[in-house]
């Protein structure tokens, strides 16, 4: 049995890779916590208010569903 191996080329050649490390070094901004912890609050104050939002419309859904039952029925639930 004989195995071929193949090489996978460069993606990039070295000046591109360097040019690239380059910019992204020198133009990048650098990252904030503040902002990182920021921008995690906002998003999941905004996952709360939508749970919050559910969970009020199952339990409204609820009470209209037991509201119709005794009014139709005239059975207590």
């Amino acid at each position: 049995m004989s195995y071929t191996y193949t090489t996978t080329p460069n993606l990039m050649s070295d000046a591109l890779e360097r040019a690239y490390a380059n910019t992204v070094l020198t133009e990048s901004r650098p990252l904030s916590l503040m902002k990182g912890l920021r921008s995690t609050g906002r998003a999941l104050r905004r996952g709360a208010k939508a749970v919050g939002r559910g969970i009020t419309a199952v339990l409204n859904a609820q009470a209209e569903a037991r509201a119709r039952n005794m009014l139709y029925n005239r059975s207590p639930w």
